[in-house]
């Protein structure tokens, strides 16, 4: 992806449309020849390994690594994630940034979570509920640093339709955190390009992505979600990590190649590498297209 992703996803189906289409003008036997030469050309491209070194798409060269560990699971109990924390850090004692799913608690983060996080200096971001006015929730993403303090939410920005998923974000911000800005988008979120360009306006140099993919939703619905990350780290230029619940979680580089994951059905696995923060993120031209194709 690395090498179209200037051109968006829809922008690459558009141009392999009119490639196609332009074929069926010409007579059989050049058509052919012209189908096997685009053909041959793509696969050379897409196979090309992208340069070691290379710096984002602003030319500018890259920030210091962030560690980041995740850990799988489906509707733990609260007593048990201080529990399961410490295993996290003695299998990456490096980590920096910790990452639990969308959803992990049924409310904001307990304080026993929060003395753990300043007893372990670490940061982390799980998934919870903020309580609303008239008994609704609000889907939330929260940030609990080194303090053992509440430093950062975000609420989804578009619940999932007929479940009970909360209200929807009002607003998004990045997250100033230490590395850099660091957009927070809270699994359907990074589906929808009108959430992920607005981390991007506000120059967004990474994603996080807590996500909800219940298990028995089955492998194949988990397959298909993970195609969208890759997918989204090629269009914009930067690094994504995505902690889903039971799988498949996924760190992206910049070029959108999955660096490291976690399979489904993995309750309890580990996922954790290095989040290389770009300099910035760039819309592809395709979104300038959007517009003019729905019209």
């Amino acid at each position: 992806l690395e090498q179209f992703g200037f051109l968006g996803i829809y922008g690459i189906g558009f141009v392999l449309a009119v490639a196609a289409g332009t074929l069926t003008l010409l007579p059989p036997r050049i058509a052919c020849g012209a189908a096997v030469f685009l053909v041959g050309g793509l696969t050379l491209l897409t196979n090309l390994a992208p340069r070691a070194g290379s710096t984002g798409k602003s030319g500018h060269i890259d920030n210091k690594p962030l560690t980041v560990a995740g850990l799988q699971l489906e509707f733990p109990s609260a007593l048990e994630v201080p529990a399961l924390l410490d295993k996290l850090i003695q299998k990456v004692p490096q980590a920096e940034l910790l990452i639990l799913s969308e959803y992990t608690f049924d409310g904001p983060v307990p304080e026993r979570v929060l003395a753990w996080c300043r007893a372990n200096r670490r940061f982390l971001i799980a998934g919870g509920k903020r309580s609303e006015p008239g008994g609704d929730f609000c889907n939330t993403a929260f940030v609990v640093g080194p303090e053992g303090t509440v430093v950062f939410e975000q609420v989804k920005s578009v619940p999932i339709q007929f479940f009970k998923d909360g209200q929807p974000a009002k607003a998004r911000q990045v997250w100033p955190s230490p590395w850099g800005k660091i957009g927070i988008c809270i699994c359907y979120d990074l589906s929808y390009t009108r959430v992920t360009d607005d981390f991007i306006r506000q120059e967004a140099q990474a994603l996080i992505v807590p996500t909800m993919d219940v298990q028995e939703w089955g492998e194949h619905q988990h397959r298909l979600h993970s195609r969208v990350a890759p997918v989204r780290a090629a269009e914009y230029g930067i690094p994504i990590f995505r902690l889903a619940s039971s799988g498949i979680s996924q760190l992206v580089d910049r070029n959108g190649a999955v660096r490291a994951r976690a399979p489904f059905g993995g309750e309890g696995e580990i996922i954790h590498g290095e989040l290389v923060l770009a300099a910035s993120g760039s819309k592809p031209v395709d979104r300038v297209l959007a517009p003019v194709s729905v019209g």
